[in-house]
């Protein structure tokens, strides 16, 4: 069963954290207009917690150059349900607001954090009854004018062994049609298992628990038929 349910305890005084990643981004996506602001995100590890957070450019202009030289080193953070507090080496205190929805860290750790509330609140709801019960939510890759926050999937090894087609749903249930897989990683090697790590794996990508990613299958289709039949998935 997958544990959607962890959550940090508030730190009301600064404590000591190591900066994991950090990045500029625009989090509306390809829905921005050209006065759209960035913004700084940041991925904390404060003991065996991890920790997001967002500042927008306009508030906090010239705060955050160059942050993401600094990965890897230790930052005075406090934070409560909202906010975070964060003081990098030799520098001012800055608050910034709590979690993030940025879809291209690195590490895994800060994937995990951004995937989790999402997954708990697609699990909060009824699952439509056009879904199949074995169906598992997913985030939603995060590109679009208007992306969806998570997808309903349904994904089965084709009867080729070497194809994983992947149904997919809205969060209401209407159909958003498939997508496909190789049934190997992306370094060529294959995978017996093909247990889907939901915390790792948005759509578009699958990661699976052992940590590896699954080749996505970039064959021509047309009405979910390959255009050329007997072509290696690749």
């Amino acid at each position: 069963m997958l544990s959607l349910c962890a959550s940090a305890k508030a730190a009301k005084e600064f404590a000591p954290a190591t900066l994991l990643e950090a990045a500029d981004y625009l989090p509306c996506g390809d829905g921005c207009s050209a006065r759209n602001d960035t913004a700084s995100v940041f991925c904390f590890r404060m003991g065996d917690q991890i920790l997001l957070g967002e500042g927008k450019s306009y508030l906090h202009e010239g705060k955050f150059t160059s942050l993401e030289e600094l990965a890897g080193k230790q930052f005075q953070i406090r934070f409560n349900r909202r906010y975070l507090w964060i003081m990098p080496p030799g520098g001012g205190v800055t608050k910034i607001e709590r979690g993030s929805e940025f879809e291209n860290f690195k590490e895994a750790e800060c994937v995990t954090e951004v995937h989790r509330p999402i997954l708990a609140a697609a699990y909060a709801l009824k699952q439509p009854a056009k879904v199949p019960a074995a169906a598992f939510a997913l985030a939603g890759s995060g590109k679009g004018q208007y992306p969806a926050r998570f997808l309903w999937f349904a994904c089965a090894l084709e009867s080729d062994k070497a194809t994983i087609t992947c149904r997919r749903w809205y969060s209401n249930g209407d159909f958003y049609g498939k997508d496909w897989f190789c049934a190997r990683t992306v370094n060529g090697l294959p995978d017996t298992e093909f247990e889907i790590d939901p915390l790792l794996s948005q759509d578009g990508k699958l990661v699976l628990k052992s940590g590896a990613v699954l080749r996505h299958d970039g064959r021509a289709r047309t009405n979910d038929a390959l255009d050329r039949p007997g072509e290696a998935c690749r």
